[in-house]
């Protein structure tokens, strides 16, 4: 019975750390996608920002 009991635990403690590494690799993939969206904006502003500096040259 003991040994049944302690099996449940390991799992039940094996279950809990299984969540809180899949929460924080999630955690860890929306920080990511947040700064690649980032990146894209900035990159967007600067082309377009390229755009309009070019239109000036050449006018």
């Amino acid at each position: 019975m003991s040994e049944m009991v302690s099996r449940e635990k390991s799992l039940e403690i094996l279950l809990e750390r299984l969540i809180m590494m899949v929460g924080k690799s999630n955690e860890r993939a929306e920080h990511l996608h947040k700064r690649v969206l980032q990146l894209e904006r900035i990159l967007l502003e600067e082309s377009s920002q390229g755009e309009k500096e070019q239109k000036t040259f050449i006018s």
